[in-house]
């Protein structure tokens, strides 16, 4: 479900109408997505770059494990430096199913402080029981920083659903539950936006504001308040459940049984590489479906067992690694995941 185009569709309309009302420009908050974006960019792609590594260090930990070489374990598990903060942020395809929904969460949070603050403002201008140009102008800003909140929230929203929805479906009733709920706010917002430029227009032409309007103003930003209150406990409910999702299908991913266990040394390593070929092909699109799981955790069960019954001492320890694979995708952690197939493939023998 693609909800970022019909949100910005919405409040792209509400700005025409304006203009078409004859609403002149105004003056505009400073632009609260870029600044979340900045930040967002720092944080991602450092954490990008560490989840990067941490998967390798999988791998290169058993390796080290069997060889019993301190020095590359340790140089396998050192911290990255942090990227600096100029770099480009991340896009969401590289970003783990844990990374986009902290971003998701703290965007909510964002949307609903907004969202509260201009029902704030709005109930403080209306108390006198009138409106002037100036407030309006101050309360237009003011829901502008929350329409880009939600939309941004939309947007994170729209990217989980496409890379990991799929998977997630013990938590889905409660994401369509959030959904909905960004749906209903995104509607208050755009009826209080109607409401602020219908006052708008009657005070340019020099009209009294109806105290009817002013009692709309005021209930239509009290139902935005309430709406983004409901977001975020929808919000949480979801955030709360994915934990025990996550380690539920890691679980259930570990559990298949091989069906077929290579005869000797050479298939087995064969069948290691057929792992890694599989599951890279699978992440061609930077999306992991419940089949293909399914295939990678079987392939991953049946090489497992080759490499513990013919892969000797040094090669042992790479099943533990696939085991680790293996989890790492069906939790939605594809950056590591990537990186420890790199790692699995650099130390396995050619057959």
């Amino acid at each position: 479900m693609k909800r970022t185009g019909a949100l910005v569709s919405l409040f792209s309309l509400v700005a025409i109408l304006a203009i078409a009302c004859g609403v002149g420009p105004r003056a505009v908050a400073p632009d609260a997505q870029a600044t979340i974006d900045a930040a967002v960019a720092a944080t991602s792609t450092a954490q990008a770059r560490l989840q990067q590594t941490e998967g390798a260090a999988v791998v290169a930990t058993h390796t080290a494990q069997a060889t019993a070489q301190p020095t590359a374990t340790a140089t396998a598990q050192a911290t990255p430096t942090p990227e600096p903060a100029s770099t480009p942020p991340a896009d969401y395809a590289e970003m783990s199913e844990q990374d986009i929904v902290v971003l998701a969460d703290e965007a909510v949070s964002d949307a609903t402080a907004a969202t509260e603050a201009c029902s704030a403002a709005t109930a403080e201008a209306a108390a006198d029981a009138a409106v002037t140009s100036e407030e309006v102008t101050e309360l237009l800003a003011l829901l502008n920083e929350a329409e880009e909140a939600i939309a941004y929230v939309d947007e994170l929203l729209t990217a989980y659903e496409d890379l990991y929805g799929e998977l997630a479906t013990l938590s889905a009733a409660a994401l369509q539950a959030m959904d909905e709920e960004l749906m209903a706010l995104a509607e208050e917002v755009i009826a209080l936006a109607a409401t602020l430029e219908e006052i708008d227009i009657a005070l340019q032409q020099g009209l009294a504001v109806a105290e009817q309007t002013i009692q709309q103003l005021q209930a239509v930003a009290q139902a935005a308040a309430t709406q983004a209150a409901g977001l975020q406990g929808k919000t949480q409910e979801w955030v709360q459940q994915l934990p025990a999702e996550w380690e539920g299908r890691a679980a259930a991913a570990l559990a298949v049984q091989p069906d077929s266990v290579p005869a000797d040394r050479r298939a087995a390593i064969r069948t290691a590489l057929d792992y890694v070929d599989t599951a890279r092909q699978a992440l061609d699109d930077r999306r992991l479906s419940s089949a293909e799981l399914s295939a990678i955790a079987q392939l991953g069960a049946n090489a497992s067992a080759g490499l513990q019954a013919h892969g000797g001492a040094q090669l042992q320890t790479l099943s533990a690694a696939i085991n680790d694979i293996t989890a790492m995708l069906a939790r939605g952690q594809v950056p590591q995941a990537l990186a420890g197939l790199s790692s699995l493939e650099a130390a396995l023998p050619r057959p």
